[in-house]
């Protein structure tokens, strides 16, 4: 007798949710790529980014000025932006020559002296200036000592006007006072002091105007001493003195 047929088996369809679907599989990069593929890749290089160049600082821009002349040969006459401005030229030139001298990290200008000059000041200022004789020697002296109180110079600054004697007697008289806490500050104020124009002498017109252009600026307002370089009289104050206005 055969046997009876078996009954196909009932295939079930199971239906999962959509938020239960599992989610496809993701190949990391590469991955269906043959071994020699994968091997012969090489990183991505980065390509570097060109930043824009900084701005350079820009120069402070100078007012138009006009130099009308200077007045007892001391006082800069300058007409600027509506006003009168008059300028000590003597404080002005001197906190120039001191700025670029306190400025200065190595030696100063130096000039031999053709003859050298003997200077006797007395046995303690000679100690005083040999004990600096290294702070001189950069600002652009050279000297050696000549018996007990008297010394040789064979060099000064280059802004030296011809008084190598005053100046080294006014620095050794401002090192003796202790007018200043740095010994450097009291030597560069003296070389300044005795480079700088001097009033009562007259000066060409470049020269002046290149003065005032330093202060119309900004750029020297006080001598090293502290004092104003320049007094500002508007027209308006011009105008009330002369009693045009009240």
């Amino acid at each position: 007798p055969t046997a009876p047929a078996q009954p196909a088996p009932v295939q079930q369809r199971i239906e999962l949710p959509r938020d239960k679907a599992p989610a496809p599989a993701v190949l990391p990069l590469h991955q269906d790529l043959p071994a020699y593929e994968t091997s012969r890749l090489v990183p991505r290089p980065e390509i570097p980014v060109e930043r824009a160049p900084e701005p350079e600082p820009k120069a402070p821009e100078t007012p138009d000025f006009h130099v009308i002349g200077e007045a007892l040969d001391t006082y800069i006459l300058v007409e600027t932006e509506g006003s009168l401005l008059l300028i000590d030229k003597h404080a002005c030139h001197e906190r120039i020559i001191f700025d670029r001298i306190m400025a200065g990290r190595g030696a100063a200008m130096s000039q031999t002296l053709l003859t050298p000059v003997t200077f006797a000041p007395g046995a303690e200022m000679v100690e005083l200036l040999e004990q600096n004789a290294a702070l001189l020697e950069s600002a652009g002296f050279a000297f050696e000592r000549f018996g007990a109180d008297a010394l040789v110079v064979r060099a000064v600054p280059a802004d030296s006007d011809g008084s190598e004697t005053a100046m080294l007697e006014e620095i050794a008289e401002s090192l003796r006072a202790g007018r200043t806490a740095d010994p450097r500050d009291a030597i560069c104020h003296t070389i300044a002091c005795k480079a700088a124009i001097k009033a009562g002498s007259r000066s060409d017109l470049s020269e002046l105007t290149a003065l005032a252009a330093r202060v119309v600026t900004g750029e020297i307002r006080y001598c090293p001493h502290g004092r104003p370089v320049a007094v500002r009289l508007t027209k308006g104050e011009l105008d009330k003195f002369f009693k045009r206005i009240v």
